[in-house]
């Protein structure tokens, strides 16, 4: 005969496996138990598991690759937003009706107030080119001024003056004029720009003059307006 008690682990294992909740073992774990069971099936079979260290450096390999676009953004393209705003500010230009050279002396006060630019001396023309608006502007989140040139043929020239922190300007595209190395970029769109940094401050001149005799011209005015203007910025 058999003694019931026999049976009563079975029975309360029965019961507990029943009663209690089972949870998968982790994937790690399942791995290190076969490892240890088969080693060589274990080394020849590729495993996704990789150790802390690699695992954080691919992290960060993936947040790098993430955040480049965004790096390109605080770094080369912060010249090209300045340069879609200087052509913006060129474009407004062209359309105003009150630009008038007799107006300046009592406009200028109020735009470097506004700007937060201050214009120790500046060119206001020659026979070639002559100085006929300024206006107090934004520039990307910049406050500043735009002063507004136009020449014997009837080109307008933008001068854009903005503060704000300092814009690195690549040395790729700089050029020689007179005794200054400013970045002189060519726009698809028919414009030229030329970058420059002066007293704190970032600087882009732009007009629709691209041949290359008009861009010869172009950097003439530059330097015209480069030398006869002093800036300070306004803290």
């Amino acid at each position: 005969m058999t003694n019931p008690t026999d049976n009563e682990p079975d029975e309360t294992g029965h019961l507990l496996r029943g009663a209690l909740p089972r949870w998968p073992a982790p994937a790690r774990l399942r791995r290190a138990v076969m490892e240890a069971l088969n080693p060589v099936e274990a080394r020849s079979r590729p495993s996704l598991w990789l150790p802390p260290a690699l695992a954080a450096l691919a992290a960060a390999m993936v947040m790098v690759l993430w955040l480049a676009p965004a790096l390109r953004r605080e770094t080369g393209d912060q010249i090209e937003y300045l340069s879609r705003a200087a052509i913006s500010e060129h474009a407004r230009a062209v359309l105003w009706s009150d630009t008038r050279a007799d107006l300046l002396p009592a406009a200028l006060p109020r735009v470097m107030e506004e700007s937060g630019v201050t214009l120790n001396w500046v060119f206001t023309g020659d026979d070639d080119l002559q100085l006929i608006g300024a206006v107090p502007t934004v520039v990307e989140g910049r406050r500043g001024m735009s002063l507004v040139y136009r020449d014997r043929d009837g080109h307008t020239v933008v001068y854009v003056i903005a503060s704000g922190p300092i814009v690195p300007i690549p040395e790729r595209g700089r050029v020689q004029i007179e005794r200054w190395r400013p970045l002189l970029r060519k726009e698809s769109d028919g414009f030229s720009l030329i970058v420059w940094r002066q007293a704190g401050l970032v600087c882009v001149m732009a007009s629709d003059l691209v041949s290359e005799g008009d861009v010869g011209r172009f950097k003439q005015y530059f330097a015209k307006v480069r030398a006869s203007t002093e800036l300070s910025k306004r803290y």
